[in-house]
């Protein structure tokens, strides 16, 4: 009966033209996030692959349902430099794009969002993890990929699930390992777990530097469970595990990472979603910016498709409600909290190959969802 339902509206919509539904994707030519120009030989870099594939897989998923409503979806996919993102962005709006996915760095996000202000249009930020994106409490934008703060409580979770209580931070010299620990901090303190030293790994090839560099030194003289290693861009970590004074397991950017996917994630439908995009990419594994992406899109069409003649707006309010249930192949149904526009998510906890665990860790509760143990709550959350 499903089927001859569905066969009958596909049959409707083909009386009548589709209406195009405009997603517009921007994002920033040359991302140093996604270049090895800072690489050396042996050395394992981000892939220069760009996160647009995922919105191309997102609309292939969801091509037959929109079809039978008679949605036509079209990507308007834009790249410029840092000067150029705010024409960009009001160039998509004019040609139609109610809804912008994000694929830039949180100081460019904030400037989209500033030319953002008076158009008619909803943001969805894909892969900015930084807390202060979602305070700066912009009303017009989402964030599909999850925060720095959910990622931190879900290793935390994990932590005290096992007994490791006692944690040695080591931190990287760049800005963006400082404030990995200090968000891991953070949330550490909160769940009462201890931190025992904060010790920076300096790249020096100075021998007076070398406390800074030697890992059985900087992580020589203290008792810990846990090392915890703050480095964005793969500098040193790579080193640590295996290395240290104490036979120790390793968490943070290298070890135990948190991340919004992994492509050896074998449940609740993951398997199917990482083949799909192997095979639209020739064999690229799906990234957590790529699942990001993915999910953004995902949601605009699922939106549209429950409020079909809204406005942009109506379908962001939509998006944020109650009622919106949104299937990312995690287990549980995915929404927008209303309060910071975060995509509430579980989060996995994965060696290179290997998922270990998911967030939330069994035990942590919460009076509306288990999903908000993970990040910042209503209760606390306040715009800058």
């Amino acid at each position: 009966m499903r089927a001859l339902l569905i066969l009958m509206m596909v049959c409707w919509a083909g009386m009548g033209w589709a209406k195009d539904l405009r997603i517009g994707y921007l994002s920033l030519s040359g991302d140093p996030r996604y270049t090895q120009d800072w690489g050396y030989a042996r050395l394992v870099t981000p892939p220069p692959d760009r996160t647009v594939d995922g919105a191309r897989m997102a609309v292939d998923d969801l091509a037959f349902l929109a079809e039978a409503l008679n949605i036509k979806p079209v990507l308007d996919v834009r790249e410029s430099g840092p000067e150029g993102l705010a024409a960009s962005l009001q160039a998509m709006v004019a040609d139609g794009a109610g809804f912008v996915v994000l694929d830039l760095p949180a100081p460019l996000v904030e400037v989209v969002a500033q030319a953002s202000a008076d158009l008619p249009v909803t943001l969805i930020n894909a892969t900015a993890p930084e807390d202060s994106v979602r305070s700066a409490c912009h009303p017009n934008m989402l964030h599909s990929g999850p925060s720095l703060r959910m990622t931190m409580d879900s290793q935390v979770q994990y932590l005290r699930a096992m007994n490791w209580l006692r944690v040695l931070v080591l931190v990287g010299e760049d800005p963006a390992d400082q404030g990995l620990a200090d968000a891991f901090t953070l949330s550490a303190e909160r769940m009462r777990l201890e931190i025992v030293d904060r010790r920076d790994f300096t790249l020096a090839a100075n021998p007076q530097a070398r406390e800074g560099n030697n890992v059985k030194l900087l992580t020589a003289d203290l008792d810990y469970d846990v090392v915890f290693v703050a480095d964005t861009r793969g500098e040193f970590g790579r080193y640590i595990p295996y290395a240290t004074q104490m036979p120790r397991p390793v968490i943070g950017s290298v070890g135990l990472t948190a991340q919004a996917w992994h492509w050896a994630m074998e449940r609740d439908g993951a398997t199917q979603v990482s083949s799909r995009f192997d095979k639209m990419t020739n064999g690229r594994k799906m990234s957590s910016a790529d699942w990001a992406v993915w999910i953004a899109v995902k949601s605009v069409i699922s939106g549209y498709t429950k409020v079909p003649d809204g406005d942009q707006a109506a379908v962001r309010d939509y998006l944020k409600s109650p009622k919106f249930r949104l299937d990312g192949s995690k287990g549980v149904t995915l929404n927008y909290r209303p309060w910071d526009g975060q995509l509430r998510m579980p989060i996995l906890l994965a060696t290179h190959d290997a998922v270990i665990a998911i967030a939330p860790i069994e035990g942590y509760l919460h009076p509306e969802t288990a999903l908000d143990t993970l990040g910042t709550d209503q209760a606390e959350f306040v715009c800058d």
